[in-house]
């Protein structure tokens, strides 16, 4: 609340500081990611001016001296508050406050600004937005004018006030321009490139699980302080990403001692509260999915809201499932030394969930801790040391069902199967302002995680037996095992560097910073001794290997797979940026990076090395020289390195085959098919030799890159509202994959002199649609050579172009008008041939730079058009009201029109190899059906709600409770169909098998509940 007789010209005062610092309570901008933030101001005062920046919570006090145009600034602040105090000639001009946040230069009001210098206590006052007791502030986020580099800053406070998910993903999903995948990563899409090429950072340490580009290791929000989000166009000193960027900041401690307790609990399944997610059916009237019966108890668990179902069981880094947390924060040493430090506990949490035959009873556990230490050695050295550790586990129990579906028919115990993942990182951050023009970063950090997923099969070498339904066209395990695999653990680990250095000469800010990473995976997969076997009954089909399938239709396929080991990944860099400061209103950014990725096969021998270097331009302009309006411009190139999933693939000792047979009968007990007969020959997918590097790759390959451009406008409207304008554009220019048109190499190798060549190098990594050189001993003499061959050989060049406009509006929450609102809207295009790294428009999620795009110039006919993610028009809308007894109701609303469907079909030519990949062509019924052709799906909504009460039990203790419901109207949105066409199989007949399956339904998560508590001792 304001002082007593501040009135008419407190008012206008206030409104000049907010026009200063622009309430975007979800906006801010940024530079190269630190954990610490900056301030900068201005003066009209004259020369002479000393500035006293302090902060009583660390006892951090310095004194800098502004230039002769009154200018002055000040980097490496932890975040906190600050006082900022301007004397001249020993006379204190004033005073203001000043919230200092990760990455964000927050601009400071000048004390002179209205003519006359304010009382200390008034300036105080007036710098910000005071909330009530409960002692959840959202702090305002200033335009920093000193950058052109745009991003959006969340309070962790206020996400706690809104329902949505607490993981990174959920945060980013505030903003109407960033796309929820829920059809095939459950991750998001940012500046319309796939989930695959985001990064995402804690403490600046690059946390990005690189195995495959998907996710990262995570925390849980108890731990952090605050979560930026770009889109698109970052600075050089962020790692390279052609998609967003996702970035979050520990917790630190201060002299005052503080410590709490969360709980999140998730009452059980129950048609009010937590209804069962809906079943979808196939056009025969068989299930296509069957979640009607799934069920789970009343969980203390961290899930985010809306999942039902078991633990993640991926090696991701899924966000953490701990329901309960107890933290404490304060000093060990007063204004020197700091702590951190959180424990969390789920207790068992139990889930039920059905299969066609199999019920599956699952008990997740989960516990973790963290500490995150800070050192304040000097005024102008501080040391950071977090460290955490997560322990997972989740076991299930198996039974069968007697009749399909029917949890009624639940029979003998089938066995068990456990999945043990362990997460932990230890990362330090060092920064020294050497002197009022120079300082040094320094950053390294270690990352690893293990896992094992036994069952009560492992090491048994039982056969693992599916059938595939002939109607339904879905596969079912019908064998003794769950285990398609032999048991290996899978081993990952992470660590990097950082440094870099910056020294203001005069109008310029330069910086100069080298990193370094290296990752590590130990993934091997060998098929079960006993084999993987498949039964099917397609009569009239031609197999994969070219033989016709049994007159009746019924043989039997087997399965081999022998691949992985350990390999490594080094990513490396150097970069140099200018912010020059060419007139008073206008900064230029000018910044260049040097990347070198390098990825490495199983014998530790280079196979990709590729550098790339990726300059950008930017500009800032503060348009009334008050901060209130700022115009900014960026341009840039950003490249990608390649997840070491590539390396697992194409660059181990792979061996795949099929086999197909007849058979007389059955094992009664394994049901492995017994009286084999085989039909044609096998088809060797992989040949098992370890590649040379030459086969691996084109010997001219090069990294993936795309060019961005973004030009934007923030402005401060009336009272404590603000909006926002931008414009951007992405044109990818260039990709990796992998081609297996062998045929296509050795055709133009016989056109091109070498008439007895026969290409069996399998799948080589490649950039397509550029002429590429391929290094081979074409005339068989055991002499290499090269020979250049042009991209159209392998299909059309890749395009991906993203076009979109998103406007915001924010009022931020004040004491006359207690409500935060956030309204954005993005209407975009997305459109091409290529998704990115993963393969969206068929749902692919794994095996990222190995799609099947390029495999066969004929996968790629009419395979240009409305990408998946392309979604024209979006809305979100975001706020919470607060009432003066300490209630209050949030809310978010997510709307947007129906991404694009595709048709996919088996190519209809037996004779060109693009038929063998089965039903994944851009053909339908023999006809074709151009990527994105099959329609929308429908415009979808969804509405989520929240209740919450802050209770100030006394000045020291304080509580929250908060009810969050998501999907509160329980709508049953339709967010995907299935695309696949046929069965897979050319019709001998001329009639095509149709899939049963195709354009059944996948929904949206019903209402969803969970109960929040907070308890926070001062």
């Amino acid at each position: 609340m304001y002082a007593a007789g501040e009135g008419r010209k407190s008012r206008c005062i206030r409104k000049t500081v907010l026009a200063m610092g622009l309430a975007f309570a979800l906006a801010g901008v940024a530079q190269a990611q630190s954990i610490t933030g900056g301030l900068y101001g201005k003066e009209p005062s004259g020369k002479g001016l000393t500035v006293q920046v302090s902060n009583p919570a660390t006892g951090y006090v310095k004194q800098i001296q502004a230039d002769d145009d009154g200018r002055y600034s000040l980097a490496g602040l932890n975040p906190g508050k600050y006082e900022v105090t301007v004397s001249q000639n020993g006379q204190v001009l004033g005073t203001r406050s000043v919230t200092v946040s990760p990455n964000v230069q927050s601009p400071v009001q000048p004390v002179s600004a209205s003519g006359s210098a304010t009382t200390n206590a008034k300036a105080t006052n007036l710098s910000g937005v005071t909330v009530s007791a409960a002692a959840f502030n959202n702090d305002v986020q200033p335009i920093d004018v000193s950058t052109p580099e745009l991003s959006n800053n969340y309070n962790i406070n206020l996400v706690n006030q809104l329902p949505t998910g607490r993981s990174l993903e959920s945060i980013a999903r505030l903003k109407s321009n960033v796309r929820y995948d829920d059809q095939t990563t459950g991750l998001v899409q940012m500046g319309g490139a796939s989930p695959a090429e985001n990064r995402y950072y804690f403490n600046e340490f690059d946390t990005t699980y690189d195995y495959n580009g998907l996710g990262a290791t995570s925390l849980p929000s108890e731990a952090l302080s605050s979560v930026q989000v770009l889109s698109s166009n970052g600075s050089v000193g962020w790692t390279n990403a052609t998609g967003g960027i996702l970035s979050a900041t520990i917790r630190q401690g201060t002299n005052d001692f503080q410590a709490g307790y969360s709980l999140y609990y998730t009452p059980p399944t129950s048609r009010l509260l937590n209804p069962r997610r809906h079943d979808s059916f196939a056009s025969d009237g068989s299930y296509y999915s069957f979640a009607s019966a799934n069920t789970h108890g009343g969980n203390v668990t961290g899930l985010p809201t809306g999942y039902q179902g078991p633990a993640p069981e991926v090696p991701s880094g899924q966000p953490s499932t701990s329901g309960q947390y107890l933290w404490a924060s304060g000093a060990l040493v007063k204004d020197k030394l700091f702590f951190f430090a959180m424990l969390g506990n789920s207790p068992n949490n139990q889930f039920t969930t059905y299969s066609q035959n199999r019920q599956s009873l699952i008990t997740d556990r989960d516990k973790n801790a963290l500490v995150n230490l800070t050192w304040n050695i000097t005024n102008n050295q501080s040391l950071n040391v977090a460290g955490y550790k997560d322990w997972n586990s989740s076991f299930s129990n198996l039974y069968t069902l007697n009749t399909p579906y029917d949890p009624k028919s639940v029979g003998d115990y089938f066995g068990w199967s456990q999945t043990k993942v362990k997460n932990q990182f230890l990362i330090g951050n060092y920064h020294w302002q050497i002197n009022d023009d120079m300082s040094l970063r320094l950053m390294g950090g270690y990352l690893s995680q293990s896992s094992l997923s036994p069952t009560s099969s492992s090491g048994t070498g039982l056969p693992y037996v599916s059938e595939v339904d002939p109607v339904t066209n879905v596969s079912n395990n019908i064998g003794v095992t769950s285990t398609p695999n032999q048991l290996f653990p899978f081993q990952y680990y992470r660590r990097g560097f950082k440094g870099d250095f910056t020294w203001n000469l005069g109008d310029h800010k330069i910086t100069i910073g080298a990193e370094h990473y290296k990752h590590y995976i130990n993934n091997t997969i060998t098929t079960t001794d006993g084999g993987e076997w498949t039964y099917y009954d397609r009569p009239g089909t031609i197999l994969p290997n070219g033989s016709p399938a049994p007159a009746n239709g019924q043989y039997v396929a087997q399965f081999y797979e022998r691949t992985g080991g350990a390999f490594s990944t080094v990513n490396k860099a150097a970069y140099i940026d200018d912010y020059w400061q060419v007139a008073d209103r206008w900064v230029v950014y000018m910044g260049a990076r040097f990347d070198t990725f390098i990825n490495k096969n199983v014998n530790g021998e280079n196979f990709l090395r590729m550098p790339i270097t990726s300059p950008r331009l930017g500009l800032s302009w503060d348009v009334n020289g008050d901060s209130s309006t700022k115009l900014g411009v960026n341009l840039g190139k950003y490249a990608l390195a390649i997840p070491s999933s590539v390396n697992n693939g194409a660059a181990g000792a792979v061996y795949e085959w099929n086999r197909y047979y007849t058979y007389t009968g059955m094992d009664p007990n394994t049901k492995a098919p017994t009286g084999l007969t085989q039909i044609g020959p096998q088809s060797t997918l992989i040949n098992g030799q370890a590649p040379t590097a030459y086969n691996v790759a084109s010997s001219n390959i090069k990294a993936p890159y795309q060019y961005e451009f973004q030009v934007y406008l923030q402005q401060q409207l009336w009272g404590t509202w603000a909006g926002s304008a931008e414009l951007g554009y992405s044109q990818l220019k260039r990709i990796i994959d992998d081609t297996c048109y062998n045929q296509g190499i050795t055709d133009y190798a016989n056109a091109h002199g070498y008439p007895n060549y026969v290409d069996e190098s399998g799948c080589p990594i490649f950039n397509p649609g550029i002429a590429q050189v391929f290094t081979r001993d074409y005339n068989g003499d055991g002499k290499l050579a090269q020979l250049t061959i042009p991209g159209s050989v392998f299909g059309p060049a890749p395009k991906r172009r993203y076009s979109h406009l998103t406007l915001e509006l924010t009022h931020q929450r004040s004491n006359e008008e207690p409500y935060f609102l956030d309204v954005s809207y993005t209407w975009a295009h997305l459109y091409g041939n290529d998704d990115g790294l993963l393969n969206l428009g068929t749902r692919t999620g794994t095996g990222p730079g190995e799609q099947i795009y390029w495999d066969f110039p004929g996968l790629m006919e009419y395979g240009s058009g409305n990408l998946a993610g392309d979604i024209r028009d979006a809305l979100n809308i975001n706020g919470v009201y607060y009432f003066t007894n300490g209630l209050r109701l949030g809310s978010t609303l997510d709307m947007h029109t129906g991404e694009p469907l595709s048709c996919l079909g088996t190519y209809p030519d037996i004779n060109n190899p693009a038929e063998l990949y089965g039903a994944a062509s851009h053909y339908c019924n023999g006809v074709p059906s151009p990527l994105g052709g099959a329609g929308r799906l429908p415009f979808f909504w969804q509405w989520n709600l929240g209740v919450g009460y802050d209770w100030a039990i006394n000045t020291q203790n304080h509580l929250s409770i908060d009810l969050q419901i998501q999907n509160v109207t329980n709508r049953q949105g339709k967010i995907d169909a299935n695309q696949i066409y046929d069965t897979g199989s050319l019709p001998s007949n001329g009639v095509w098998a149709l899939n049963p399956s195709y354009g059944a339904a996948s929904w949206q998560v019903p209402r969803t509940t969970q109960l929040v508590l907070r308890y926070t001792f001062q």
